[in-house]
């Protein structure tokens, strides 16, 4: 195998191991802010980083919250709770998920979301439209009186990029709506993440923002002295990956500090903002989600547990 393949592989390992740790630390009660930075660390010491600060969305969020600096909130009793991290081996990135349930009665939709996704892992393989998994995750959730969230989608991962330029739906795409160039490639890495709801089948963003991405470079040295020395730390430590401002702030800067240099960027759409996402009547929402590598003669799910 190449050498891509062997940083993927190490990526997905730890990945896997990763959500396992995350999970032994998830129980109601528990602080967000610590599972997610407990989270972060265990990867940081597993000779790799974060490919994103840590998903914690519990109950009707879908995606893109992870705590803030000083977050105060905490597992409720009863709840859904995603765990969906990210793992970077030097560029070569793996993204994966996992829920949580505190009450039996959200266990058909956990168990349903895992099924919709093996029955995707099963379909896939060398030259396979990506437009197949949705069809299959669609009818299998649909079959037991759920909906797929059809505005969240899995995607094509390569060397730094977490969301490569191919989406892989979770709903059946018209035959006259499909590329033909979107097939699974050789040498190449893929998320299939199915979301699973009671609601319509819809998200919505809200007016939060947790999670942040350097969207524009621009010359450090045109900055007063009180944002270059900030604006330099994520350019070197996050120029090419989402980060969180809580990494910011643990790297020594004062929380007034961090929060004058966040302002400032993201009005001039130096930093861009990501906005939590909630199903759109409020309804709950579970998700399950493996990253695999297409190799000439197998596919690798490298995100699974061994």
């Amino acid at each position: 195998m190449n050498e891509s393949f062997e940083k993927y592989k190490k990526s997905g390992h730890i990945l896997a191991k990763t959500l396992e740790y995350a999970k032994s630390l998830v129980k109601p009660g528990i602080k967000l802010l610590d599972i997610a930075e407990k989270t972060e660390d265990y990867i940081r010491g597993q000779s790799a980083v974060p490919a994103f600060p840590v998903n914690i969305s519990i109950n009707e969020i879908a995606a893109h919250y992870s705590p803030r600096i000083e977050d105060d909130g905490i597992i409720p009793e009863a709840s859904i709770v995603k765990i969906d991290a990210g793992v970077s081996v030097d560029g070569y990135l793996t993204d994966a998920a996992r829920t949580l349930v505190f009450d039996e009665k959200w266990l058909p939709m956990k168990n349903l979301a895992r099924k919709a996704l093996n029955s995707a892992l099963n379909a896939v393989q060398v030259n396979e439209s990506v437009f197949r998994i949705g069809e299959i995750v669609q009818k299998t959730i649909e079959e037991e009186g759920f909906k797929p969230i059809v505005n969240l989608s899995g995607h094509s991962l390569a060397h730094y990029s977490l969301h490569d330029g191919i989406s892989i739906p979770n709903y059946s795409v018209s035959k006259e709506a499909r590329d033909s160039t979107h097939v699974f490639q050789i040498g190449k890495a893929y998320a299939i993440e199915p979301f699973v709801t009671s609601g319509i089948g819809r998200v919505v963003d809200t007016d939060q923002e947790t999670i942040f991405r350097h969207y524009k470079k621009i010359d450090a040295s045109s900055l007063s002295n009180q944002f270059r020395e900030i604006y330099r730390f994520i350019d070197d430590n996050f120029n090419r990956l989402p980060f969180s401002w809580r990494w910011v702030y643990n790297a020594g800067y004062s929380k007034e500090k961090v929060h004058k240099v966040r302002n400032f960027l993201l009005k001039r759409n130096i930093v861009h903002g990501y906005p939590v996402l909630i199903e759109a009547t409020d309804a709950p929402v579970t998700q399950e989600e493996e990253t695999v590598y297409i190799g000439e003669d197998k596919i690798h799910i490298l995100t699974k547990n061994k």
